[in-house]
């Protein structure tokens, strides 16, 4: 009997082994760069894997040591044009970039700024430069590593996102207690402001703009609301389980991720269909051109969609 029990109590504590560990691997964000014909993928437990996109293989792994927790939140991003690849990480660099043509490495965020983690960072498209999001703090960084400002905002909530205007002369912020503001980069004087509805508790605000006139808030796992571009005020807000959106180019369409389907929104906000998978987990999702998506998949992988039927066109598996 006492063998029976600690065969049971072994099998138990090796299942939930693995269960950390398929957690762990969970696919929390994806970049892509048509330019360099690349595709990355941040995995929970701080991995990067990068691809080519049009052959499926693995060209590289940063970061391959055993899953574990991490204080950033596992992001990566191609800037403009994909000269650079960018992703949080732990220990002395809690953001590093790398060239893609030479591979040299630079420091974006040492480890002493974190007094908390890094929560969202976007490229400018415009100039080498970054914002980045740790904590209450919007940070200027410039692609050799050098910060421009730094900016505070007067709340006890963290940022969950930060995204640049399509102009660039504002940049726009959401907060885990559903404020959203947009900012004038030169100065930091903030343009204006609203608050969402999230519910009792904090949750992840995500944001994005498609032009100058329209802008989008998800918060996570309860809603997308369109809203108004100078109030930032909903202008409609629809229920929706998304955990990620992307535009399609021009913003006639959003695409978001709504475990286990694709929900498709149009401009004004309206739920037109869904695309069901037989995939439930965590969803970035990123428009790839020429009508297909990248989305998470199951076995850790990423796949390349038919952005109108969800059919799966190519598999990148890690």
């Amino acid at each position: 009997m006492k063998r029976v029990l600690l065969a049971a109590a072994a099998a138990t504590f090796f299942s939930l082994q693995m269960a950390a560990a398929d957690l762990q691997r969970d696919v929390l964000s994806i970049g892509f760069t048509k330019e360099k014909d690349l595709v990355a993928a941040a995995y929970r437990g701080g991995q990067v894997v990068v691809w080519d996109f049009e052959s499926g293989r693995v060209k590289k792994v940063y970061n391959p040591s055993s899953p574990k927790n991490t204080l950033n939140l596992p992001l990566v991003h191609f800037s403009a044009g994909g000269r650079r690849l960018a992703f949080t990480q732990e220990g002395d660099a809690g953001l590093v970039s790398y060239d893609a043509d030479s591979g040299a490495s630079t420091v974006l965020v040492p480890h002493r700024l974190l007094v908390k983690g890094i929560t969202a960072f976007n490229w400018s498209q415009q100039v080498d430069s970054m914002l980045v999001a740790i904590g209450r703090d919007i940070f200027l960084i410039d692609a050799q590593g050098h910060t421009q400002w730094q900016h505070r905002l007067e709340t006890r909530a963290i940022i969950t996102d930060v995204v640049w205007h399509p102009t660039e002369k504002y940049y726009t912020v959401a907060t885990d207690n559903g404020e959203v503001s947009t900012w004038e980069t030169a100065s930091g004087r903030v343009v204006s402001s609203s608050k969402l509805d999230i519910g009792a508790h904090a949750t992840a605000v995500k944001v994005g703009w498609t032009s100058e006139d329209s802008l989008v808030a998800s918060v996570r796992g309860v809603n997308l609301s369109t809203l108004d571009p100078e109030t930032l005020k909903p202008k409609k807000t629809t229920a929706c389980n998304c955990l990620d959106f992307a535009w399609s180019p021009g913003g006639k369409e959003l695409f978001a991720w709504a475990p286990p389907s694709i929900a498709i929104f149009s401009e004004a906000g309206q739920r037109t269909r869904d695309i069901r998978t037989p995939f439930d987990g965590e969803g970035p999702i990123v428009w790839a051109g020429e009508g297909r998506l990248l989305t998470a998949f199951s076995d850790s992988a990423v796949v390349l969609r038919d952005a109108h039927s969800g059919k799966i066109i190519r598999t990148f598996a890690p």
